[in-house]
């Protein structure tokens, strides 16, 4: 399978000499109250300035196997706020389940290989300020997750991120973990495989041991091994071009048949000490000969990673991989073949899942789905889809994203009771085979319709936030059906997610087209299967562009509806209707649905749906939270405006809980929202600045499932570095230079510098208070620069001696001396990227190094020169991304190639080629070392080129 593409999440990068304008002012909205009558005064939180996670952002987890083998919970400071709190909600059994239509089949499952990160690092386990998130919602359709993840330069081994836990489980869905072994073409190698296989002196797999500490830690619930690192077949692309040629009389490789009875060996091992507790999913592409040959079917080659020769289970599940459906093999049935051999063996047929890659193409991807089914459209085996996620990266809109998941998931009519089975190359909508499932088997039920990410967030149908986000934890339940509608004649309504209103979080649920006045049109939302309590009590809170009857429709168990009038008519404000459902009291509900009447025409009628809740009889909150900390703090290098911030605290013990609200109290005692997460602990991103104060107050608030909120915490205050007086630094064109030069030099001081003053010795100016003033330099010697930094709080002086070199010999350009240098480095991925590329003059060629940072690359110019600047050209120079452009590192010399002396120091770069000038020095070795490799959390460094300046 291919390694995952990914865009980094990158920090956002700001200049030296970039001015970051100060705090913004709070806007007053007004109050809210909770429902005991307390007053809150709320601010409106403002849009961030800086979206990018900092580098204290708590990071979703992922390993090589040496790294795992390590780990433990206690030590990682990361590891509590990778924990899912949402366990595997209970689903509906299938077979018990209404289809609707001819050909859904309960028999068969669906799994997904999702790309619900965009990288492997740097993912924050809950989400931060930013709006974009896959946030998948068609739950219903999917049978388990696999949460694809992986990479040679990032980690191997990839737990689900605690978000994507949360979302599934609410749910009812499993989720596993990744283990990825790649192939050599994307830089596998044998020694993770021999690391992950290895056993100890009593014959145990450590590693094996780990993987269950992993998933029981963070609550997910099994893994996925892909393992295709081989050298001999170097690349999927390669293999799949000779697909239908056999291997047999190849050279044997490294990978061998030890290797495949190890693996064998360990999967039971690991299924012997989890029973059902955890599932295992093993990958279609190594034989039982230790060979890499994807078999795309159930056959002899692979069979032993599901039973073993006494006929025992080994895997739980197995992912065929996808040729199944190309020309070279249809001929062969494969699906149906698999399907037999499996009842051969005594394996569900449905245990096996028929790889579709639709990566590339989505619901345009050709497919033969004869070749899926028997001539009455009764699936062979189960469905594998390989990153169904091109819903959302080849989206545009969030509107675009949710059209492109409905036509994908159901169909292009947006109506499951319409799916029909379709000719081979075009796409039916998985509705077509797989049955809506349900997770809602229980009272209470509570929906706000959030997706898990908003450009607002509202409590009580009033906007307190501005702020983007994404925290999937939040993701609540959205409907089975998309969209089942039985009109009342003229009424025509099609369905979208609404960002710009909601009543409680991000998001509400908006219908809208004509409604014909008196003329009911019923939407079926929701499969259940739980029986009513006597005490239920069930509301809804909508709000519509013209008065509306809104009823509710119960299906129960016998297939017939009852319809509940609403106490009230929706109006045009957010309004909660109540129900009086008592006569269905003890009755085993299967469907929620409402009959909706407009008390007028209109052809562009809006209700939106904000919540439904169906919970028993409300009972007072008495939960609080205790012991909140703050756990880090880290504050931007450049002005100490923004900080982030972790925060933790107990967690509240009830159940009728549902989330923590964190605020931030201001010093006219008004709140401003920051976030809502179901966890113990939060992650607060690039939090700005806000009053002169340098202090700043955080409560903890828990909700309860009725709204109610409970006792604030404690205050827990946060001081800030006191930023009044202004930093002082500058920058120069050059420092070595020849009589009769001109040098420019840069203001970088910090953004609360109101005026500078620079001194120039042996300049044709000695002093200026521009912000770039242009000096000549007229007799050969070194001098001293000096700027100062002032505002009204005071001032700062910073001074260089012997900063600028004048120098008969300095004449023309300095000399390019590292051409061709001997390099040494921390490390390099391979040989063709060793550290020699980055001295050899070409711009295709790079010196890159994985792992933990810093990296370090040494030039020896061979003998003792005069340098004044080091010239690099990062991954954009080189074609890559921007993101992955250095953004901190150091240079350090030396004349003996031990003690090294630093020179620069670069803590913000963007650019994708910088210069860096620093004093004229004597040195021979010349050495960078790279603390932060790229913008965001990609560990890799890549430098395309490092030019070293001065005099031969």
């Amino acid at each position: 399978m291919k390694n995952i593409r990914f865009k980094s999440v990158a920090v956002l990068t700001l200049l030296a000499a970039l001015t970051i304008g100060a705090a913004g002012c709070q806007k007053n909205t007004g109050q809210s109250q909770t429902k005991d009558e307390t007053k809150i005064v709320y601010s409106e939180t403002e849009e961030a300035k800086l979206n990018r996670g900092m580098d204290n952002q708590p990071q979703s987890s992922y390993w090589f196997p040496e790294d795992l083998l390590k780990w433990d919970f206690a030590k990682d400071p990361d590891a509590k706020y990778n924990v899912s709190t949402t366990p595997l909600a209970k689903r509906a059994d299938k077979k018990s389940l209404a289809t609707v239509n001819d050909t859904q089949d309960p028999d068969m499952q669906v799994v997904a290989l999702s790309i619900m990160n965009s990288s492997t690092s740097g993912n924050a386990p809950h989400g931060i300020n930013t709006f974009d998130a896959n946030i998948f919602s068609s739950w219903q359709y999917i049978d388990k997750m696999v949460y694809w993840g992986g990479s040679s330069g990032e980690g191997i081994i990839v737990p689900p991120s605690a978000d994507v836990i949360d979302a599934a489980h609410k749910n009812g869905v499993p989720v596993l973990g990744t283990i990825f072994f790649p192939q050599t073409a994307h830089g596998g190698k044998i020694e993770w495989l021999s690391q992950f296989l290895e056993k100890d002196k009593d014959g145990n797999f450590p590693i094996v041991d780990k993987m269950i500490a992993v998933a029981d830690a963070y609550g997910f619930d099994g893994w996925f091994i892909n393992q295709e690192t081989d050298n001999e077949v170097t690349s999927f692309d390669e293999a799949a071009e000779n697909k239908t040629e056999t291997k047999e009389d190849k050279a044997t490789s490294e990978l061998n048949k030890k290797h495949a009875e190890l693996m064998q060996e360990l999967i039971k091992a690991y299924k012997a000490k989890v029973g059902d507790k955890q599932d295992l999913m093993w990958y279609d592409s190594m034989t039982k000969e230790g060979k890499m040959d994807w078999q795309n079917a159930l056959t002899d080659k692979n069979d032993a990673f599901m039973v073993d020769a006494e006929m025992n289970p080994v895997a739980d599940n197995m992912f065929l991989n996808f040729w199944w459906n190309t020309d070279e093999l249809a001929g062969d049935k494969l699906l149906e073949k698999s399907a037999a051999k499996a009842k051969e063996l005594n394996i569900d047929p449905y245990e096996l899942f028929a790889g579709i890659d639709v990566q590339a193409d989505g619901y345009m991807t050709p497919t033969r789905w004869s070749l899926f089914t028997d001539k009455n459209n009764k699936p062979y085996t189960s469905l594998g889809l390989y990153v169904p996620d091109w819903t959302y990266f080849s989206g545009g809109t969030p509107d675009d994203i949710q059209a492109r998941e409905n036509t994908f998931w159901v169909n292009g009519q947006a109506d499951p009771t319409l799916s029909v089975p379709v000719e081979d190359g075009a796409w039916p909508g998985v509705s077509t085979y797989a049955v809506e499932q349900t997770a809602i088997t229980d009272m209470p039920f509570v929906t706000n319709f959030n997706l898990g990410n908003g450009y607002n967030y509202f409590i009580d149908g009033k906007k307190v936030s501005g702020l983007d986000w994404n925290n999937r934890s939040l993701q609540d339940i959205l409907p089975t059906y998309r969209w089942i509608f039985n009109h009342g004649k003229g009424n025509d309504l099609d369905v979208l997610m609404d960002y710009a209103e909601a009543y409680q979080g991000g998001n509400s649920l908006k219908l809208r087209g004509n409604m014909n006045e008196k003329t009911a049109s019923t939407i079926k939302l929701y499969a259940t299967d739980f029986e009513l309590a006597k005490d239920a009590v069930f509301t809804t809170t909508a709000k519509a562009t013209e008065d509306t009857a809104l009823d509710l429709v119960l299906t129960l168990a016998d297939g017939k509806e009852e319809t509940f009038k609403a106490d009230k008519k929706v109006g045009s404000d957010w309004t909660t209707v109540t129900y009086d459902v008592a006569k269905a009291a003890g009755k085993e509900i299967k469907g929620i649905s409402y009959s909706i009447t407009s008390e007028k025409t209109s052809d562009v009628y809006e209700l939106n749906f904000g919540q439904i809740s169906l919970t028993g009889k409300e009972s007072k909150s008495e939960m609080a939270v205790k012991n909140v900390k703050i756990e880090d703090t880290l504050f931007d290098e450049e002005e100490s405006n923004y900080a982030g911030v972790r925060l933790t605290w107990e967690a509240v013990d009830s159940d009728n809980f549902s989330h923590y609200e964190i605020y931030r109290i201001n010093k006219d005692n008004s709140r401003s929202f920051i976030g809502a997460t179901p966890a113990a602990n939060h992650y607060i991103n690039a939090l700005e600045r806000n009053d002169d104060t340098n202090k700043t107050s955080f409560v903890v608030v828990p909700v309860d499932i009725w709204g109610n909120r409970g006792k604030d915490s404690d205050k827990v205050t946060m001081e800030w570095p006191n930023n009044a007086i202004p930093k002082a630094a500058f920058k120069a064109s050059r420092t070595l230079i020849a009589p009769g030069d001109s040098v420019t030099f840069t203001n970088a001081s910090s953004a609360n510098t109101e005026s500078v003053k620079w001194e120039f010795e042996g300049g044709n100016i000695s002093d200026s208070t521009d912000d770039a003033p242009v000096v000549t330099y007229d007799k050969a010697g070194t001098y001293a620069v000096k700027l100062t930094a002032k505002n009204k709080a005071g001032e700062t002086p910073v001074e260089v001696k012997e900063f600028i070199t004048v120098s008969e010999d300095a004449k023309g350009d300095l000399a390019l001396l590292s051409a061709g240098a001997k390099t040494e480095a921390s490390g390099f991925t391979n040989d063709n990227e060793a550290p020699q590329m980055a001295v050899d003059g070409k711009l295709d060629t790079k010196w890159c190094a994985t792992g933990t940072p810093p990296h370090e690359i040494t030039l020896d110019l061979g003998a003792i020169k005069t340098v004044s600047e080091v010239h690099l050209a990062h991954a954009e120079a080189g074609g890559e991304s921007p993101d992955m452009n250095t953004k901190a590192y150091t240079i350090f010399v030396s004349e003996d190639g031990k003690e090294f002396t630093q020179v620069t120091r670069v803590i913000n770069n963007a650019a994708p080629e910088s210069v860096d000038t620093f004093p004229a020095v004597k040195a021979r070795y010349v050495k960078l070392a790279t603390d932060k490799p790229t913008q965001g959390s990609d560990s890799a460094v890549r430098i395309y080129e490092m030019g070293v300046y001065g005099l031969k």
